[in-house]
């Protein structure tokens, strides 16, 4: 049950990254809502749900169209899809479009130069890549800087595990502030002195 009143704040909460104020505006009883209340949503989540169908449908018989046609983005265009030509990039740091886009960035890392995949299903929407190119890492100059890198990482890794250790005492750690009595003695004790 919630002690907290309709347009009660709650005091100021610090947390770790960041301060937080918490209002009550309204409190609904646990359960089921009715049909009415939920409609709205529940239709709209269909429609979404039949519109991805449609569209995977539709990706599918792309795929199967676009089979044997060497341009992909040529074939793509004169579809009236949406083509995209993406120059070099790594997979740490894919361009701006795809950076939501993780299986899509995996499966590019993933096709040969010239392959194309079928249908992936990414958060945007349905995508069909090829891959156009592949550039190899240069490994001699990674290999350079791997000692400073390895250096790094392991400083990084031993501070946040030194954190998580204070950080662990804090929260077991029963503190008793006594400087008050302490100060009192010591004034009594300088007072008794003189």
């Amino acid at each position: 049950m919630f002690e907290a009143h309709v347009g009660e704040t709650s005091p100021i909460v610090e947390a770790k990254p960041a301060f937080y104020v918490f209002r009550l505006d309204s409190i609904i009883p646990a359960g089921v809502p009715p049909l009415s209340e939920v409609r709205a949503q529940v239709l709209a989540a269909v429609r979404l749900e039949k519109q991805k169908e449609i569209a995977k449908h539709r990706a599918d018989s792309l795929v199967t169209s676009l089979k044997g046609i060497p341009n992909l983005l040529a074939a793509g265009s004169a579809r009236g899809l949406p083509v995209e030509r993406f120059g070099w990039f790594t997979r740490t740091k894919p361009p701006s479009y795809l950076g939501q886009e993780p299986l899509v960035v995996g499966a590019a890392f993933g096709l040969h130069v010239g392959e194309r995949s079928g249908v992936i299903a990414g958060q945007g929407g349905d995508f069909i890549i090829e891959s156009l190119g592949r550039k190899m890492a240069d490994s001699s100059a990674w290999l350079k800087q791997k000692d400073v890198q390895r250096t790094q990482l392991l400083a990084a890794v031993r501070q946040a595990r030194i954190q998580q250790y204070v950080d662990a005492l804090r929260a077991k750690a029963k503190i008793v502030d006594r400087r008050k009595d302490i100060f009192r003695t010591q004034v009594s004790a300088d007072a008794a002195a003189l």
